[in-house]
């Protein structure tokens, strides 16, 4: 699915953070049917949100990172039982809930669906602000992160054009493809992702080698 890596990086960088922020301040977007399960799995645990998802975070990296420098086959198993044994235990002990496992085990899978490994690592950094946000705003701290992560995006650049162009920057010249393309019968000049230098069709045009 090519919308599959889009998926993911919202999963990996809001699944945790909205977890944090719905129990911490937005108690009335959780579903009914959802209430009871989230109160029984939190009944022991002694921390607040924020600090269960941060504690929850921390130990998943330090697994993966852990996993990442040994050997390819210990890394593995290490990653796979360690994951397992340890998130059995702190919810046995009352340190997590269940629930929280599961969101955070999903971004953590979600992270890496990413093409680039390089963007994977970035994601997971930038992870923890959002959920600092999230149990210090709720809501509205992840719109605001959400901001500033566009913001700065934005004033990014690569190979001399913007980071999000063709939708950013839109200027007179591109507004016509800047979001859809019109049909190509019905364009009567160039479009200016396609421009060499000559600003009329290719309809008519004779020097197009054959």
């Amino acid at each position: 699915m090519a919308y599959g890596p889009v998926v993911g990086i919202a999963i990996s960088l809001f699944a945790t953070a909205t977890y944090v922020a719905a129990l911490t301040y937005h108690y009335e977007v959780i579903p009914e049917a959802l209430l009871v399960p989230l109160a029984q799995s939190r009944a022991r645990v002694p921390f607040p949100p924020l600090v269960e998802a941060l504690m929850l975070e921390m130990i998943i990296q330090l697994l993966s990172e852990a996993g990442a420098r040994l050997p390819s086959k210990v890394g593995q198993t290490m990653g796979i039982v360690g994951g397992i044994v340890i998130g059995q235990a702190a919810v046995q002990a009352g340190f997590t809930s269940n629930i929280l496992i599961i969101i955070v085990a999903l971004s953590a899978l979600s992270s890496f669906t990413t093409p680039v490994f390089a963007m994977a690592n970035t994601i997971r950094i930038i992870r923890f602000p959002v959920i600092l946000s999230a149990g210090i705003m709720g809501g509205l701290g992840i719109a605001v992160s959400i901001a500033f992560l566009v913001l700065h995006l934005l004033r990014q650049s690569s190979l001399g054009q913007p980071y999000f162009y063709p939708p950013y920057s839109i200027e007179n010249k591109n507004k016509r493809d800047g979001l859809i393309r019109i049909p190509y019968k019905l364009a009567p000049k160039r479009s200016v992702f396609a421009n060499n230098g000559e600003n009329n069709n290719l309809k008519g045009n004779t020097d197009i080698d054959e």
